[in-house]
């Protein structure tokens, strides 16, 4: 399975049918663009927020990711827990 790269979901935007939107998200004029895309510019500090949104991609902290992972695990609505049973499957 492939990471997820914003590097590279920021190119497929700004190619592909989207490009002028997310060019206009990003406040960059066709210049920029260009220059994005041929690797002479890159995303400022002040725009990755922008650039992380218009991707697509959402930041989350690590301890957020194990906490989903538990409760996925677990079962976040794990009723045999809720009755006073134990956890669910774990007999």
């Amino acid at each position: 399975m492939a990471k997820p790269n914003i590097e590279q979901a920021l190119r497929d935007l700004l190619t592909g049918p989207e490009r002028k939107r997310a060019a206009e998200f990003m406040g960059w004029d066709a210049s920029e663009v260009s220059r994005f895309l041929s690797g002479q510019r890159g995303v400022m500090i002040t725009e990755i927020n922008k650039a992380i949104e218009v991707a697509g991609f959402a930041l989350v902290s690590r301890p957020y990711l194990d906490a989903i992972a538990t409760l996925c695990k677990v079962g976040a609505a794990c009723e045999c827990a809720r009755q006073g049973a134990g956890e669910c499957g774990v007999r």
